[in-house]
């Protein structure tokens, strides 16, 4: 299932839990980076958890890559709460959105 439905099954994560997780979002969130391209939607319901503890990112329909020269985009995607100002602000944006997403979703988890 996903972070959010362990999280309304279970509750809060224990610390631990937090940092394994986050760890492993942080290296798929480095390698979509390194293709240059920013996820838009990282939240805890499209961040699968499979039964031996491996995290997936999932829901790539707002991804968009960063073409050759473009350091940031302008279209407001993503879910409210998870956004980073700059997205809400729509002033453009780019691969550190992601970022402020996981802050929003390690919140979410401790939560």
């Amino acid at each position: 299932g996903s972070i959010a439905s362990m999280l309304a099954r279970f509750g809060r994560f224990d610390e631990s839990v937090i940092r394994l997780y986050t760890r492993q979002i942080l290296d798929g969130l480095a390698y979509l980076h390194s293709a240059r391209t920013v996820h838009r939607d990282i939240k805890g319901g499209n961040i699968l958890v499979e039964k031996s503890g491996r995290i997936k990112l999932a829901d790539f329909g707002m991804a968009k890559q960063m073409v050759e020269n473009m350091s940031c985009t302008r279209s407001f995607k993503g879910s409210a709460f998870w956004m980073a100002p700059e997205v809400i602000r729509q002033r453009g944006h780019g691969l550190a959105a992601d970022i402020w997403s996981i802050g929003c979703t390690v919140l979410e988890m401790a939560s």
